[in-house]
């Protein structure tokens, strides 16, 4: 996915770098998928940006999908087809991976044959899942020789890329998503770099601190996708029992089947007349941010880095959170957040009630939290990212 058509911080993060390579004078061309949001245009400038929306992928608005098997090889074959026209048009020095869920990893094997060197910015866990979710690499994944004889019988490559080659660098966003690779995927990406994500000051400028607390209005704010992972129905639950002026706000998109559960299920606690559900595009978020008393970071799963806590820093509106996965490395209890145990909603709503009654804690939350952002910006992850294409670029070491 790319934006403008894009589910989370990650695809942001991604068009973040790109421009600001392009800005650097570099020669950029995105390839991605075909996937496009409802309601949502084509930036008017694409082609002058090089985006190319040419890849099918084993997707479908929220649905992974898994095609006969003529229909697969026809997906995989014209993905090729758009690779190797990229490639003979652009002859780019670097091919940059940004994210290869659902999709045709046989894409990088041949990129890998051709030997262009290859940047991976991973800042999920696709490649423990990439392969699972790939509906034509799948039954071939741990079959190399049968793989060997389907990649002859379609003309398209059905083995899984080495990616723990020398000219493979791997910029990872948080150790834990490193850690995680390593033990959950099939490459333990020797010389990997950690390189954690970052705001954009654009849309999230960073002020001068506030010279008075704002007023304390029982607003609660979520941002991010609407997904069971991510702990809102324990924001809900939590909300439900504190004082009845207490508004809940989420923002973001999400499958409509889990929209419609979390409706059902703020109707049921009582909370639905003070709940509203939108999205916002990342620009109009840092007002929503300034309007909250409080930002929640409710999430379940192991987060691989955690951007929302963010960008509500940088706004300087307090943030409450769990903590969990790769988001632990950058968030300190009562330094920069209140951190509080996963799915405990009596614990979230009791940190919520404390920053209401404690002034000079949401003061001092602002403060190390706005140290927090100002150290993590796109610039900065645009600097690292650079120079780790630029090391890829020029890396010729011998691979057997």
């Amino acid at each position: 996915m790319y934006p403008p058509h894009h589910l989370g911080g990650y695809e942001l993060s991604c068009r973040d770098v790109l421009d600001r390579l392009r800005r650097r004078g570099h020669e950029v061309t995105v390839l991605t998928t075909t996937m496009r949001v409802a309601d949502v245009t084509d930036h008017p400038d694409e082609q002058e940006r090089g985006v190319r929306r040419e890849l099918d992928f084993y997707w479908d608005d929220h649905r992974l999908v898994t095609p006969p098997l003529r229909q697969r090889v026809t997906i995989e074959r014209a993905n090729h087809a758009a690779l190797r026209r990229v490639i003979e048009e652009t002859r780019p020095d670097v091919v940059s991976v940004w994210n290869m869920g659902a999709m045709s990893l046989g894409l990088l094997t041949a990129v890998q044959r051709r030997g262009i060197p290859r940047l991976l910015a991973v800042c999920d866990d696709w490649l423990v899942y990439g392969p699972r979710l790939d509906a034509w690499m799948r039954p071939f994944a741990d079959r190399p020789r049968l793989g060997r004889v389907a990649s002859a019988f379609a003309g398209v490559p059905a083995t899984l890329p080495d990616l723990d080659r020398g000219d493979v660098v791997a910029c990872v966003v948080s150790r834990f998503t490193l850690d995680r690779a390593r033990k959950g995927s099939r490459w333990h990406l020797p010389g990997a770099v950690v390189v954690g994500s970052g705001i954009d000051t654009a849309d999230f400028p960073l002020e001068p601190p506030e010279s008075a607390p704002r007023p304390w209005r029982w607003r609660v704010l979520y941002v991010g996708r609407l997904d069971d992972r991510k702990g809102i129905e324990t924001l809900i639950r939590a909300v439900a029992t504190l004082p009845p002026e207490t508004t809940l706000s989420l923002v973001g998109r999400g499958d409509a089947a889990y929209v419609e559960h979390l409706r059902r299920l703020a109707h049921d606690a009582g909370v639905a007349d003070r709940m509203t559900i939108d999205a916002a595009q990342r620009n109009e978020l840092a007002g929503r941010y300034r309007d909250a008393d409080v930002f929640v970071f409710p999430s379940e799963w192991g987060e691989p880095f955690g951007l929302v806590p963010l960008e509500a820093m940088a706004c300087a509106t307090p943030v409450v959170a769990t903590g969990v996965g790769g988001s632990a490395e950058f968030l300190a209890d009562g330094e920069n957040c209140l951190l509080y145990p996963a799915g405990d909603a009596g614990a979230l709503a009791a940190a919520i009630q404390r920053l209401a009654a404690d002034e000079s804690l949401r003061a001092a939350l602002v403060s190390g939290g706005r140290a927090t952002a100002v150290a993590r910006t796109t610039d900065t992850l645009a600097d690292e990212f650079e120079r780790w294409h630029m090391t890829a670029a020029t890396r010729r070491r011998s691979v057997p």
